[in-house]
């Protein structure tokens, strides 16, 4: 896309210490990303849900490794024993000690489980997409939060600016209409109306001044950082000259970040669904380990005993009829996709309204902005033209005060409509998925 520079009348912008905004770090909106990819906190929560998604993919929780145990047993026993074995004797002893140890491995193994295991795993590698995309779907949300507020600063700056060059002109008024009184051609009235109007435009520079700082704060916030630290602002924006709607709308169905969550939702419920089917299925499973056991007795008909060695097992299962319970996961699993893919088809329709919105949005404030812009020169043309009058006398104080608010408002209208239009570029570049590209 080319690309057009419109510059605000001051680029960059630093308050002077009597405004108790003395500024300490320049901040553009690139720096101002980077902080915010390694600092914030819902984007490190993101990342870590990431991480737990890949864990939950891995071969580890796959159903494919096979598990081994390892046991043992010690027991030993003192108590009174007394056998009788009839004509072989009677066995009698207090105190009988017996001694019985074992240990031993168990290894075991799934050999088919009806699939289950299979598209469990493609389940997770699709729930990792997932986190993915909602991942995205953070960071675009804080950046386009970062970024709405820069610009908001930056307004902010320009209005504050503005608002010096009015008080400026309001001394100059009044230093002019004190002059003119003296010379009997201006009343106290007017001195005094000069005053009021100067006073006024004191005020509403504290504002604007109180208004920044709390703006600055919460930027700060959106970065984890010190809420109070001071940065200046550049206040550039660049306009993108031409943008299609057929094109945003093209590359949304394609890239916006919700659309491709729904549709991965459907994979999702797909996989579930065959996985429930599994339950019809039979299962097969092969055993294998090794034991050993010894055992010590004082009395009785075997006074030592010790086995050991190794064994091994294939077992099939097959729960022919589980009393319907998988019949109804299974039709359970089917009608939750199609509700998935209900919410894709909805997706897609609102995705197409969103896009023609945002699209009607940023071609109007573009049309604004131009008109704003052409508002802007002329009552630049017409202060001028009022101060030579105000100047030669040819003009009331009254009407030359209108024409300084009339500049400054028409100023503040055209900085207003310059950040909107950029919000307004932004919102449609983020439906249409090139967002994180932008930045």
């Amino acid at each position: 896309m080319k690309k057009i520079i419109i510059l605000l009348m001051m680029p960059l912008v630093i308050f002077a210490q009597e405004n108790s905004l003395v500024q300490t770090e320049v901040l553009t909106i690139k720096e101002a990303v980077a902080i915010a990819m390694k600092e914030n906190h819902d984007i490190k929560i993101a990342r870590n849900n990431i991480s737990i998604a890949e864990n939950n993919a891995g071969i580890m929780n796959s159903g494919y490794m096979p598990t081994l145990g390892a046991k043992g047993a010690y027991n030993y026993k003192n108590e009174d024993v007394y056998q009788n074995f009839g004509s072989r004797g009677v066995a009698e002893q207090d105190g009988a000690q017996s001694l019985n140890y074992n240990y031993g491995v168990a290894l075991n193994y799934r050999v088919f489980d009806g699939m289950s295991r299979f598209y469990n795993s493609k389940k997770f590698d699709s729930r990792l997409t997932v986190s993915e995309l909602q991942a995205r779907a953070t960071i675009e949300n804080v950046l386009m939060q970062l970024i709405v507020g820069y610009y908001q600063i930056a307004n902010q700056v320009s209005r504050y600016e503005n608002q010096k060059r009015t008080i400026d002109i309001s001394k100059e008024r009044l230093l002019k209409i004190k002059t003119q009184a003296e010379f009997g051609q201006a009343t106290k009235l007017d001195v005094l109306k000069a005053e009021v109007d100067r006073n006024k435009d004191s005020i509403n520079l504290f504002k604007i001044e109180n208004s920044l700082q709390v703006l600055q704060r919460n930027f700060n916030v959106v970065l984890s950082r010190d809420v109070h630290t001071k940065f200046i602002v550049d206040t550039n924006v660049i306009i993108s000259k031409q943008i299609s709607e057929t094109e945003m709308l093209t590359l949304a169905q394609s890239k916006n970040v919700e659309y491709l969550l729904a549709q991965q939702n459907v994979l999702i419920a797909s996989f579930d669904t065959a996985s429930k089917k599994s339950g019809y299925m039979p299962k097969i499973d092969i055993n294998g380990g090794y034991n050993y056991v010894h055992q010590d007795n004082e009395v009785g008909f075997m006074l030592e005993s010790e086995s050991q060695g190794y064994n091994a097992s294939a077992i099939l299962s097959w729960n022919i009829f589980d009393g319907g319970r998988t019949h109804t996961q299974v039709q359970n699993a089917k009608i939750l996709e199609l509700n998935a893919e209900e919410r894709v088809f909805n997706q897609e329709n609102n995705l197409e309204r969103m896009v023609s919105n945002a699209y009607v949005t940023y071609k109007n404030s573009k049309y604004i902005l131009k008109a704003e812009e052409t508002n802007m020169e002329t009552n630049k043309l017409n202060y001028s033209y009022s101060k030579e009058k105000f100047s030669l006398g040819l003009i009331t104080s009254i009407d030359y005060r209108n024409a300084q608010v009339n500049l400054q408002n028409s100023i503040n209208q055209y900085n207003d409509a310059k950040f909107t239009a950029k919000i307004a570029e932004l919102q449609l570049i983020k439906l249409a998925g090139l967002f994180m590209q932008e930045m």
